[in-house]
């Protein structure tokens, strides 16, 4: 399939959306039953997987290590993007990371402004970069920022983070824009986990430490910047919220930072 155009994803979406309306209508009384609601189901979830197939797989980032590339989909058009919704309905495809990718997270500029197409949750982090030190922490682990302009004038920044040794997914953390983390035990079991673990926004002491490097460049331009060889680092002192963002139905709030302290989703 061919990567989205602009008129294209709008398309899908709108006749995504029309399908949600058919499919959970305000007035609860013509909620569809039996086939008609099989049909208007399976027509919902084949207008997503045309989506989620034909969104551009882009170089995100680079490894530190081996200088392979990370290529994910990326939806550069709006929030309003299933890609970006907290409960993603979308299955996404995605090419080999390099061995050593551990996990993403990332940031979202919308530079105080009010995102009224974002229509689902969406929890793109704060609006400026930082690093998880919990994770830093980690053996061989390094962090790489890279630099995503929006057709909207957002900027997102992914944060990669890469180590040669191999380290248990219990160690790890949720991706960007997900709430939390399923993964496989060496048992050959499902577990999951919510890290809660504490943000530092103060970057320039990582830089010097070499556990925090960023990309300069897009496609196959891009390459990996080592600030200890004297290049200044472009995401020092960003101006934006250093809180979490929560987005939805229109509105922007904030929230609070984590504090380390453990998450027991079974607690109200």
């Amino acid at each position: 399939m061919s990567e989205l155009t602009t008129p294209e994803r709008a398309a899908l979406l709108s006749k995504a959306w029309e399908l949600e309306r058919g499919l959970y209508p305000d007035d609860r009384t013509q909620m569809p039953t039996g086939r008609d609601a099989a049909l208007l189901r399976e027509s919902y979830y084949l207008i997503l997987g045309e989506y989620a197939d034909r969104l551009p797989r882009i170089v995100m980032s680079v490894c530190p290590h081996t200088g392979q590339p990370l290529k994910k989909s990326f939806d550069r058009w709006g929030v309003d993007g299933p890609w970006w919704h907290k409960d993603r309905e979308v299955e996404l495809d995605e090419p080999t990371p390099p061995s050593t990718f551990k996990v993403l997270l990332g940031a979202l500029a919308l530079h105080q402004r009010t995102p009224v197409e974002a229509r689902a949750p969406v929890i793109p982090g704060p609006e400026v970069p930082f690093v998880v030190p919990r994770l830093l922490g980690l053996p061989g682990m390094v962090a790489v920022i890279s630099r995503l302009e929006m057709e909207t004038g957002d900027i997102a920044y992914p944060i990669a983070y890469f180590s040669t040794v191999e380290i248990p997914h219990a160690r790890l953390h949720q991706f960007w824009l997900q709430e939390d983390y399923w993964f496989d035990t060496p048992e050959g079991e499902s577990a999951w986990l919510i890290a809660n673990d504490v943000w530092d926004f103060n970057l320039e002491p990582w830089i010097r430490s070499g556990q925090l490097h960023w990309t300069e460049g897009q496609g196959p331009e891009i390459r990996v910047v080592d600030g200890r060889k004297g290049e200044p680092c472009p995401f020092l002192n960003l101006p934006g919220d250093q809180q979490p963002q929560s987005l939805g139905f229109g509105k922007r709030e904030l929230l609070d930072l984590p504090d380390g302290t453990p998450v027991n989703p079974f607690e109200e």
